[in-house]
């Protein structure tokens, strides 16, 4: 993201139509075209930004049908789905601007040597980046969003309820800053000990820069596979699918109880075998604990395919199905303008 989006919102006048520029965290625009003035401020306490709705319907179910056909969902989902409905709808998201700082003191573990010996080496880190924490403001039901990521390309329009449908917005003003404020300043203390293998010591804040209330564009598209009803939810300015529920592929549930009970059993099989054949040397037996370990992770990952397979979930869904995709975090590190250090 640059440093122009992270900071500038370009917006059209109410008056005019002209396009003007303003500071996200602002709370009056001053048309320099014909000299209108207007607010940003909420009800709620907080500057509020309304994005333009760039993709249509028809591209919106485009992607849909696209996504169809990608990851382990149904192989016949593209050629049974039938739409029942596609709607824009905007939702409110609550969005921290802040420098978040963090010392963090601890030691990492390393091997050397011949006899690859354990070696402690003190580590410091002293973090001072911007991050960006969003958080939807609403209840969104099961639409399994949780945040959004502002694309470059994102245009700000003036925000008027009477032409758009959107969600309320429910969640408290403070309650969101002060968890988006703790969040920022864990994010910055977890950058600052991903190199270490213990934390002894660590201390973190943030400053604000810019708090705001943020309405998003998107498409929620319903649709129906052998009588039951899934969904799925398009970015209004990117058109990449963000969240969904769609039913799995039962040949691939299948397969997963097959192939994960006999991989399972052969690397059980092979690890007893090879401590047979040592007349339980050390490495036989070692073999026999690796071939154990891997039997329960494949189980594992094979069961979860196999007992949840039937529905695919997408974005931030909770309930029982097949996890696939990304899920976007809250929070975004800016990398530009940081000053790290680490020894």
């Amino acid at each position: 993201m640059s440093e122009a989006q992270k900071i500038l919102v370009s917006m059209t006048c109410p008056s005019c139509g002209g396009q003007v520029q303003c500071e996200e965290g602002e709370d009056l625009v001053l048309c320099k075209f014909c000299e209108s003035a207007f607010a940003l401020t909420t009800d709620e306490g907080a500057n509020k930004v309304m994005y333009k709705m760039t993709v249509d319907k028809d591209k919106a179910l485009a992607k849909v049908k696209a996504w169809f056909g990608s990851g382990p969902k149904a192989k016949d989902l593209a050629a049974k789905a039938a739409v029942t409905e596609a709607y824009p709808l905007y939702l409110p998201f609550w969005r921290l601007i802040a420098r978040g700082k963090a010392c963090v003191c601890g030691i990492e573990e390393q091997r050397s040597g011949k006899d690859n010996q354990k070696v402690e080496i003190p580590r410091e880190a002293l973090i001072n980046r911007e991050y960006i924490y969003s958080e939807i403001a609403c209840e969104a039901g099961d639409l399994g969003i949780q945040s959004i990521v502002i694309p470059d390309r994102a245009e700000a329009i003036s925000y008027d309820d009477q032409e758009i449908v959107t969600f309320g917005v429910t969640s408290s003003r403070d309650a969101a800053y002060e968890v988006g404020g703790k969040a920022i300043s864990q994010q910055a203390v977890k950058d600052g000990s991903d190199r270490m293998t213990r934390v002894y010591f660590s201390k973190s804040f943030f400053f604000p820069k810019a708090f705001t209330l943020i309405y998003y564009p998107f498409w929620i598209v319903r649709y129906t596979y052998e009588d039951r009803t899934y969904f799925a939810t398009v970015d209004g300015i990117t058109a990449h699918v963000v969240s969904g529920r769609a039913p799995g592929n039962a040949g691939s549930q299948s397969t997963a109880a097959g192939v994960g009970g006999a991989i399972s059993g052969g690397a059980i099989g092979l690890g007893i075998g090879l401590a047979i054949a040592t007349d339980g040397a050390d490495v036989g037996i070692g073999v026999l604990v690796v071939g154990i370990v891997a039997a329960i992770v494949l189980i594992g990952y094979f069961y979860q395919r196999f007992r949840y397979g039937d529905e695919i979930l997408e974005g931030a869904l909770n309930g029982k199905g097949l996890k696939s995709g990304r899920t976007q975090e809250k929070v975004q590190s800016i990398y530009n303008e940081t000053y790290d250090y680490f020894k």
